[in-house]
């Protein structure tokens, strides 16, 4: 397995040097602590010049894990379900633009919280027609270009649809692309997954997941909380899981001593 650590870097900012600058003291802070990458949470990933940051990552012998497209929805309000077509139509064009940018970088694109939720003028079954609808569109850049796609299922509290990981393999064999993979986070699977179930069902999707979020009950630094993470991760190494475990949590007390606490623990069970 491969460690990375989540961050953004800014990059909407009119002062460019500072963003490669944030890229380059990311690399160099996490590098003794044995990453291999970081994961980048984007806004505007076209604003940033891609041939700099491999630059920056080839430096350190690192990678870019995935990139995350979360924002797009946080900020601009732009989503897959949505019940405005053309709003989905700008979703979809942020999506082909985070493809182009991992394409260029060797990476993975995210698909989250960019999902949306629905609105008192849609429901829950409109709400995931356009969701299929949209990430099979994605799916067709996403072949075109290369890239792959990584399927995130995410707690009912945040998200309105595909709130399990059984839901989401459904959804990942129904589109039946090569391209879209499943993305595993520890903090929404002990939200939503039976607590005794989910040991006997995690060997079996294995094979479909190409990326892991690590975050303990708490949402802070694995170890913080009472999740078993030996357990988990035992389970993805026996199989020869070979992606990245990334850390995305609550960047507290420091997005240092996040680091450095959850590398210690990954070592001590890798």
């Amino acid at each position: 397995m491969k460690l990375s650590i989540v961050s953004g870097l800014n990059e909407s900012t009119k002062k460019q040097e500072e963003v490669y600058d944030k890229f380059s003291n990311i690399c160099e802070l996490i590098k003794p602590f044995n990453y291999d990458g970081v994961e980048l949470s984007l806004l505007e990933p076209e604003r940033l010049d891609a041939n700099k940051l491999n630059e920056i990552k080839d430096t350190y012998n690192m990678e870019i894990s995935a990139i995350g497209t979360g924002n797009t929805f946080i900020r601009f309000g732009y989503s897959l379900g949505h019940h405005d077509e053309s709003i989905r139509a700008k979703a979809i064009e942020r999506v082909k633009r985070y493809i182009s940018f991992a394409r260029e970088t060797e990476s993975k694109v995210i698909i989250g919280l960019i999902r949306g939720r629905y609105s008192f003028e849609s429901n829950p079954k409109r709400e995931k027609l356009n969701i299929k609808s949209s990430l099979k569109q994605c799916c067709q850049i996403a072949e075109n270009e290369d890239v792959i796609l990584l399927f995130e299922p995410i707690n009912r509290f945040e998200i309105d649809s595909y709130n399990t990981i059984a839901d989401s393999v459904e959804l990942l064999q129904e589109i039946a692309s090569d391209q879209l993979r499943l993305l595993i986070d520890t903090y929404h699977t002990h939200l939503e997954e039976d607590p005794v179930l989910i040991w006997d069902y995690l060997p079996e999707i294995v094979p479909l997941v190409s990326h892991i979020h690590l975050a303990d009950c708490t949402r802070r630094a694995p170890g913080s909380g009472h999740l078993d993470f030996r357990s988990f991760l035992n389970i993805f190494k026996d199989v020869g899981y070979q992606e990245f475990i990334s850390v995305e949590t609550i960047m507290k007390p420091s997005f240092e001593e996040v680091a450095r606490e959850a590398s210690e623990l990954i070592s001590l069970i890798l």
